[in-house]
Order: structure tokens, then sequence, then C-alpha cells
């Protein structure tokens, strides 16, 4: 049976340097449990404050 075991917002592609993770195309990576783990990504944007709050998929601050 097909089970989610998590579900992150994530960027479609890797912010450019410089570049505000606001501008970035957003959508959730989604983790099935399928025999052998399986994902997915999903393109439906997460909300601002859900992207704010995320755990993982963090852009690196760029050095001043």
């Amino acid at each position: 049976m097909r089970q989610i075991i998590s579900k992150e917002p994530w960027w479609a592609l890797p912010p450019k340097p410089g570049q505000d993770e606001f501008e970035l195309e957003w959508g959730w990576l989604v983790h099935y449990n399928e025999g052998e783990p399986r994902f997915e990504f999903i393109k439906e944007r997460p909300s601002d404050s859900e992207i704010r709050n995320r755990k993982s998929c963090r852009t690196t601050p760029t050095p001043e």
C-alpha cells in the first residue's frame, strides 16, 4: 500500500547566487514507502509560511 513518509517544501531548481528564495519555483518533495523508497516532486506551491519554516532544502547564505 502506498504511504507518504514525508512531504516537504522543495525548489524545482537550485537558486542562482543572490537569488531570493521567494522568486524560485516551489513545490512539494513527497517521499513514499513503496517497497523501495520513492520520491515525487509535486508542482503545487507551498505557502510563504511553509517555505519560510521548512526543515530541508535550505539556501546557502552568500558571503558578504
